[in-house]
């Protein structure tokens, strides 16, 4: 009964500690990726406004697969395809899927007559960290 008991607890302490440490990638949610819209203070023809986003990944593990909501999203200049392009219906893939380091950031312009709000939606965790 005593060993029951024992090997009771001793799986109870493991579940804990499994529970509070998660396993590979848990840490790394969508509340891990950072996205800043700044305002350059550039105006291209046709009077938009020039901003830059910058998306940063505070995950101490690399991720890929990093998909933004931004319904509406409109530009008039280009924006790099390998750095933020459509995938569907208002979601948007960053850095064309590939991993993105921790603490790294991916940057990219656009310009329109105002900002689009930019939140993440979904992530990969790349590898073990």
């Amino acid at each position: 009964m005593a060993t029951s008991s024992m090997l009771r607890t001793i799986l109870t302490v493991v579940l804990l500690a499994l529970l509070l440490s998660g396993t590979n990638g848990e840490r790394c949610i969508t509340s891990s990726i950072q996205v800043e819209t700044i305002n350059s203070g550039v105006v291209v023809s046709g009077g938009d406004t020039v901003f830059q986003v910058e998306l940063k990944n505070l995950c101490p593990c690399a991720v890929r697969n990093v998909r933004l909501d931004a319904r509406g999203f409109a530009t008039t200049v280009d924006v790099d395809p390998a750095a933020f392009r459509a995938d569907d219906g208002g979601v948007y893939l960053v850095n064309g899927g590939e991993p993105i380091p921790s603490m790294a950031t991916v940057s990219f312009q656009y310009a329109w007559d105002h900002f689009f709000q930019m939140t993440p939606r979904s992530l990969e965790v790349d590898g073990p960290c």
